[in-house]
């Protein structure tokens, strides 16, 4: 069975901050609330960060200690998205995903190419299982 490629965390709500109430066309006082939205910046950087955390976690980086056994491949920072696919093709289709997580866990991948990457494979994934109808 597969890993889902998908993490899927528990939503928690924003907070909701109270605006000053607001006099309302009759000339009486409404109370307002508006919800306070994390920007797409703030948004990015938590994606990153917990996606970081759970490379961590799985590879035992972060939290109890594991064995991992994966195809030995060398990624590093400077490489190309390009040129990390193309170690990709030297390790097991199965481990393809997890390769990146792990490089991601040990600082080897930067969160938004790990992000990027681990979506191609997904698409990939996916037109393989496409049958094309002639």
């Amino acid at each position: 069975m597969e890993d889902d490629l998908v993490y899927k965390r528990p939503r928690k709500g924003y907070p909701v901050e109270p605006v000053a109430a607001s006099p309302d066309a009759a000339g009486g006082v409404e109370g307002v609330t508006n919800s306070v939205l994390p920007t797409l910046a703030q948004l990015q950087e938590k994606q990153r960060s917990e996606l970081i955390e759970i490379a961590q976690v799985r590879y035992g980086i972060k939290g109890s200690q594991i064995q991992v056994n994966l195809t030995p491949l060398q990624l590093d920072l400077s490489m190309s998205q390009g040129q990390i696919f193309k170690a990709l093709l030297g390790a097991p289709e199965s481990e393809r995903a997890d390769q990146v997580l792990y490089a991601l866990a040990k600082g080897e991948m930067d969160a938004d190419m790990a992000n990027q990457i681990l979506a191609s494979l997904a698409l990939l994934g996916k037109f393989k299982k496409i049958k094309i109808e002639s």
